[in-house]
């Protein structure tokens, strides 16, 4: 079914429209707690274990504070443009291009899966978008196999397609809508729907109805697109490594967790997405329902439609976190406090990205007690 273009066309200029209005690029003060947040990140820096950290705060006047501390390579420091592997914040996009296909009428959260796509081994027809979307399908998790670990490690210029990675999905680990249990999965097969929808590549469905409107120029998909700026080396296991020379490795993430951006293209996006019509108030208010969290997240509260709610300092957040081989990532908007804070490390094990988020939110929500340092 093709998407009605007239109409996703007049839905993605409301969406800039509301968004150029906060614009934060447009105000140019430095905001007062640069300092603070600044040093937040060179102690985070100096820590042993740490390689290099990019963050962006952008606060209810719509000013936007961008800092970096740390490395790229040995004698090359992190730059505010080099883009990073953001990982799982990629969901929260996918989640958009979906839920903005909903407004317009062709989707529906109800929808089972074997209305848009064939049927697979291992995957339930009768699982819903919507249980899709807040991971209470069941499905088993395709990058937990050693499988495709072993397919990654035998050719490193390897870029998988979608159809390949999901060769390797299990047998299900529960039956749908009996708790919440994180698959990238579910992800995956929300991008191949979005495109079997409109006849466009997931890639073209971010540029078109998100990046573009938004100006996010510090973003891209690794496999299918050229990086637009440099691509920051990252501290792997074994070692500093260039992420472009392991495709294998970049390409498994897809729709589920395959960008990589800056940290202030990623702020711009999450404030969009929590204040700036991205999605129409119907859908904001179905996409913040949340569902019980699965545990394994530091601070989290619940599952929603594409994001997760934390509970910082006592009070709700929303957003999402990214965890891969090369980068490490926290999206956290705080509605009280109309601030978006993003931190993206260029490393896997050992960013505590759970850590300093909070810290730069805390920082910057001056109504926000302080808490004592551990």
């Amino acid at each position: 079914m093709a998407v009605d273009l007239l109409r996703a066309s007049a839905l993605v200029v409301g969406a800039w429209l509301t968004a150029a209005a906060l614009d934060p690029r447009t105000i140019a003060a430095e905001p007062a707690a640069a300092p603070a947040l600044q040093a937040a990140l060179e102690e985070w820096a100096a820590t042993p274990g740490h390689h290099g950290v990019s963050a962006s705060v952008i606060f209810r006047d719509g000013s936007q504070w961008n800092g970096v501390a740390g490395r790229s390579e040995a004698d090359v420091p992190l730059a505010p443009d080099h883009l990073i592997q953001i990982a799982s914040i990629t969901k929260t996009m996918t989640a958009a291009v979906i839920l903005q296909l909903v407004d317009e009428g062709v989707l529906r959260l109800d929808d089972p899966l074997e209305r848009w796509l064939p049927a697979r081994p291992h995957i339930d027809g009768a699982i819903t978008l919507r249980q899709l979307l807040d991971h209470t399908n069941g499905l088993a998790n395709y990058t937990g196999t050693t499988a495709l670990r072993s397919a990654i490690a035998a050719d490193a210029t390897h870029v998988f397609t979608p159809d390949e990675l999901l060769a390797f999905v299990g047998p299900p680990v529960a039956a749908p809508g009996t708790l919440t249990q994180y698959t990238n999965t579910s992800f995956l097969l929300l991008g191949l729907v979005a495109e079997h929808a409109t006849d466009r590549s997931i890639v073209d469905l971010y540029r078109q109805r998100l990046w573009a409107p938004l100006d996010l120029q510090e973003i891209f998909m690794p496999g299918l697109e050229e990086p637009p700026r440099p691509v920051a080396h990252a501290l792997s296991t074994i070692g500093i490594i260039d992420p472009l020379a392991q495709m294998s490795v970049l390409s498994i993430g897809y729709s589920a967790f395959g960008l990589l951006a800056s940290a202030r293209d990623v702020a711009r996006w999450g404030h969009a997405l929590f204040t700036a019509g991205v999605i129409s108030p119907e859908m904001q208010v179905a996409m913040r329902e949340m569902v019980p969290a699965a545990g394994s997240i530091p601070g989290e509260s619940g599952a929603g439609l594409g994001i997760r709610s934390y509970g910082y300092f006592d009070r709700v957040q929303y957003g999402h976190s990214g965890g891969a081989a090369y980068g490490s990532s926290l999206l956290i908007h705080d509605p009280a406090a109309g601030v978006t804070v993003v931190v993206v490390m260029n490393q896997g094990q050992g960013a505590e990205h759970f850590e300093l988020a909070p810290r730069l939110l805390q920082i910057a929500a001056p109504d926000i007690t302080p808490l004592p340092r551990m």
